[in-house]
């Protein structure tokens, strides 16, 4: 067992070497009435959306952080997932109400996925849906936490197939709680519970498994790496994406307060929604 100077000495040691070091807080006015907060997105055109769980529930920002003011009131019970797409619309998920909101760039709801309050395992159901990705060729990929499976869908919101169950063996999950996608759209799926990140083809035929490292809560794909936010750590764990291997590791609970979904804008900032600290930090990538 280690003692705890080795262990303040590794620490010490991960702070000096973390890729990124914080550069503060995304500003967000005082009329917004915050709560915890789930997810941070940037769009293609550098504009800033943050998912909370007050009022109102979508915030925008503009290229430069700017406030441009905040929509969605009255659509959600539990805010969870935020993505852009490649037209620069908003998705969310809701896993209170079982649905996927499209939201336009101006916040006009244009569809919803999933019927309002019924959770379903079928093929125009959710229970629970968690996150979402976006495959090169448009096609969505959900994580449908409730029902332990990922449901493949086309760029309309139509049913292609799913795969998983819940469970705790290979392709099965405890909670696929969030989603990455790299440039040759294999999935990663945080297996919340399991402790582990498992990864697919885009047809769902399970390629990897990388445990060891705690709970995976949020995952992004940058470069060859993938980010995994383990929120009841306060840590940040880089895999390599190649070879599944821890790369590095950093944070503690002074500096994350409970770090869950994250993006990163053309300059290669890191944005991390923290559900605790109700606020999107920001971290710039050393050297």
């Amino acid at each position: 067992m280690k003692t705890l100077l080795a262990i303040l000495v590794t620490g010490l040691a991960f702070a000096a070497d973390a890729p990124y070091v914080s550069a503060g807080f995304l500003k967000i006015p005082a009329e917004v009435k915050l709560g915890p907060m789930s997810a941070v997105e940037i769009d293609r055109k550098g504009n800033t959306y943050v998912l909370h769980r007050g009022e109102p529930p979508l915030l925008a920002f503009d290229k430069n952080g700017k406030y441009v003011g905040g929509f969605g009131t009255g659509e959600f019970k539990v805010a969870h997932g935020l993505r852009a797409d490649k037209d620069g619309n908003i998705w969310t998920t809701d896993n209170g109400l079982h649905v996927l909101h499209k939201f336009s760039p101006q916040g006009k709801v244009l569809a919803t996925l999933g019927e309002k309050g019924v959770a379903g395992g079928d093929e125009k159901h959710f229970r629970a849906p968690d996150d979402v990705v976006f495959a090169s060729n448009g096609d969505m990929y959900v994580a449908d936490s409730g029902n332990g499976r990922i449901v493949h869908l086309n760029k309309n919101g139509q049913f292609i197939s799913q795969f998983g169950k819940k469970g705790s063996g290979k392709g099965q999950f405890s909670t696929a709680h969030g989603l990455a996608i790299d440039s040759k759209d294999r999935i990663y799926v945080a297996d919340r519970g399991n402790k582990r990140v498992q990864v697919f083809a885009s047809s769902g035929e399970f390629l990897a498994e990388w445990a060891g490292f705690g709970n995976p809560f949020g995952l992004l794909v940058t470069g060859k790496q993938l980010i995994v936010s383990e929120g009841d750590l306060n840590r940040m764990f880089h895999f390599d994406i190649e070879s599944g291997k821890i790369v590095s590791e950093w944070g503690d609970a002074q500096t994350l307060q409970l770090p869950h979904l994250m993006s990163t804008d053309r300059k290669g900032n890191l944005y991390v929604a923290e559900v605790n600290g109700k606020r999107v930090q920001i971290f710039r990538r050393k050297g």
